[in-house]
């Protein structure tokens, strides 16, 4: 992945496809919305949902000023796009950030649920995404299996699938 930069837009919530359709129709772009695998109580199912609602990244080897021209072309007046930037003329992703979603997004851009098991009140994941981050979870959800992680991301705390099997 030489020489690409990553850009994140924020979207209406519902809209993240639409924009990242028009947005992988121009050359040299690749937008995704990121998913998360969950455990759905209801249907006693592992469903997807959006990772980060209202986000979507783009990973392109354009410069800022050809992926700010096709930002402003979009079409839709009624879905609203905005860059986020930490300065100025910097898009909004850290390296570290870029290396985290790398290591925890497969190639489909979906975050898989994680397994594990309980060891001394606290969770010890074995399969998954992961695996050997047990540091990281703060705070397991057995109700909902949903695991908090210490990880800063866009302002945000993650919230992702880790189950135990019963």
């Amino acid at each position: 992945m030489n020489n690409e930069h990553w850009y994140v837009l924020l979207t209406i919530r519902s809209k993240e496809e639409e924009v990242c359709k028009y947005l992988n129709e121009n050359d040299g772009i690749y937008a995704f919305s990121p998913k998360m695998e969950f455990y759905h109580r209801v249907s006693k199912q592992i469903q997807q949902r959006s990772l980060f609602g209202g986000y979507v990244f783009v990973v392109s080897k354009l410069s800022q000023v050809e992926v700010d021209a096709i930002f402003k072309k979009f079409p839709l007046q009624s879905v609203f796009i905005h860059e986020l930037k930490y300065e100025e003329e910097v898009s909004a992703l850290t390296d570290e950030e870029i290396r985290i979603l790398n290591m925890l997004l497969d190639d489909e851009k979906v975050l898989r649920m994680s397994y594990g098991e309980l060891v001394n009140n606290k969770i010890h994941v074995t399969q998954g995404p992961l695996k050997n981050m047990d540091d990281y979870i703060v705070k397991y959800d057995k109700h909902n299996r949903l695991a908090t992680l210490n990880l800063s991301f866009l302002n945000q705390i993650w919230k992702v699938g880790v189950t135990i099997p019963e």
